[in-house]
Formats: C-alpha cells, sequence, structure tokens
C-alpha cells in the first residue's frame, strides 16, 4: 500500500535526531515509492519526479531553497540531508523531489448568510 508504505524506517532515539550529533550506527531504510520511480524524469517524458541520481541527471540540488531557515546540507553522495535531522528513512518516501518539495494547497472558508453553516471549498490537485 504506497499511500501509507510497506516500510519500516529504523528507529532514531531523539537526543541522536540532529545531524550535529555523532550516531555511527544509523542504518536507516531506503526508500521511495514505486510511482516516484515510474515517474523520472530523466527517464519518461512529461515525469515529475527527479532522476534517482539527480547528481549524474545533471539536477542542480545547490541551487535549491528551502524555508527552514538554514542552507541545505548534504550527504558525501551530493543527496540533501532532511533540515530537520535523522528520521530512519533516507530517499524520497513519496516526494517527487530531492529536498525542498514545496506546495501550496488553498482552502476557503466561509459562512453562508442564509444558513448560517459554514461552507468549505478545496482544491484536489492532479498528484493525489
Amino acid at each position: 500500500r504506497e499511500a501509507t508504505g510497506d516500510y519500516r524506517r529504523c528507529p532514531v532515539p531523539d537526543d541522536k535526531v540532529p545531524w550535529s550529533v555523532d550516531y555511527p550506527d544509523y542504518a536507516p531504510v531506503d526508500y521511495t515509492a514505486p510511482s516516484v520511480l515510474e515517474n523520472d524524469s530523466s527517464k519518461k517524458q512529461g515525469g515529475w519526479a527527479d532522476p534517482v541520481d539527480p547528481v549524474a541527471g545533471g539536477v542542480n540540488l545547490q541551487s535549491r531553497q528551502t524555508y527552514e531557515g538554514d542552507r541545505i546540507q548534504f550527504f558525501q553522495n551530493g543527496l540533501p540531508k532532511n533540515p530537520r535531522g535523522r528520521t530512519g528513512m533516507v530517499g524520497r518516501g513519496l516526494l517527487g523531489k530531492w529536498g525542498p518539495n514545496h506546495a501550496a494547497d488553498p482552502i476557503v472558508f466561509r459562512i453562508n448568510e442564509k444558513t448560517g453553516q459554514r461552507e468549505m471549498v478545496a482544491i484536489k490537485r492532479k498528484d493525489n
């Protein structure tokens, strides 16, 4: 079941989450969803996902911006680190891009003047 993921993260003690803390036994699970791999833009015309190896695929990860405040840190293999620290998983999961995956999902609420009921309008994106 891709939406929930058929994988298990390796446990990360709270005190080992920050990248600044040494954790030589860290062995994260590598997971990228099949739908992401099937939409590799270097293999599929119109694909929306970064290549499996973005460095070899010519993707400039250094130019990507994050709203986390600090600049993006990278592993020795050139892939970006999660700015929040260790999560027990590497890879992209259900995300198409290496590094930041920006999205905006507008939701509008109002009170119906005639009924007094709350009403909501939301947009269903194509990607979910």
